[in-house]
């Protein structure tokens, strides 16, 4: 609950001040990254939907056809109220697990799609600037490629840092609560054996794959963009000249601070 309400919360009120909508529309892509990102958006929705649906559906019969075995999400209604029928309770928690689970895994798939637009940005301005180094004599830029070069790489990096404003807060959130989700599921499935329906026993080991993958996807944003990054520098070490090393030194830092701020500000000050 602590983590979709961080989510929502998050998501709505970035979308809500017209802080996404604006980040995204300065966003440059050309024709073949605007397809890539779109089959992209589509096998992100598409594996969203089916994680939804399915744990939708374990939680349907979890509730309403195991005789109660979820009834520990009722405990202040079954403790305090005498009820014959819990039919009506029962109905309202799932509806209230229809919201958890949409909350909790569209907010993850949005969150990744970030990072791969960003990714792939970096990557086409990978690919540009070999074709310039190839295109050029001895291997050397002009100082207008050169500025060109790093105007792009500021404008890229100025939508990360805005980014990271209300990303940061998401996957603080999503990995502490993930983490503490996991471990309380593996020791129930480790301890507690005493429903023996398998239908339950696949729901919570699917709860479990869903918490790691969870957190699987919340580092994997961030190993995503800093690998390209680090792609980016050692080709720049190769072959650029040392003032626009240097430029680009100057630019990295919001970039690292996407998924892992406090890290990511640590290694500046060292570097």
């Amino acid at each position: 609950m602590m983590l979709c309400a961080i989510s929502q919360s998050t998501y709505f009120a970035v979308s809500y001040s017209g802080r996404l909508n604006r980040m995204l529309s300065r966003i440059k892509i050309s024709d073949a990254s605007a397809t890539y990102i779109h089959k992209v958006a589509v096998i992100h929705t598409s594996i969203a939907w089916t994680m939804i649906l399915m744990n939708l559906s374990f939680s349907l019969y979890s509730m309403l056809f195991t005789g109660g075995y979820m009834d520990i999400f009722l405990a202040p209604v079954t403790i305090h109220i005498n009820l014959p029928d819990l039919l009506i309770p029962r109905v309202m928690a799932y509806l209230s697990t229809v919201y958890c689970v949409s909350a909790w895994i569209f907010s993850h798939a949005m969150s990744f799609m970030l990072a791969t637009i960003f990714t792939h940005q970096y990557k086409a301005l990978n690919r540009s600037f070999d074709k310039m180094l190839a295109e050029s004599n001895d291997r050397r830029l002009s100082d207008s490629d050169i500025e060109t070069f790093r105007q792009r790489h500021q404008e890229i990096s100025m939508s990360v840092s805005e980014t990271d404003d209300f990303l940061m807060f998401h996957n603080a959130g999503a990995f502490c609560c993930q983490l503490l989700d996991a471990v309380l599921i593996l020791y129930d499935l480790i301890f507690f054996h005493d429903k023996k329906d398998p239908v339950v026993i696949i729901m919570r080991i699917t709860w479990m794959f869903g918490m790691l993958s969870g957190l699987t996807v919340t580092a994997a944003g961030g190993i995503m963009v800093n690998q390209y990054v680090s792609v980016m520098l050692s080709v720049l070490e190769c072959g650029m000249l040392p003032f626009c090393i240097f430029l680009l030194l100057w630019h990295l830092g919001p970039i690292l601070i996407i998924f892992f701020p406090s890290h990511s500000k640590t290694n500046c000050q060292i570097n």
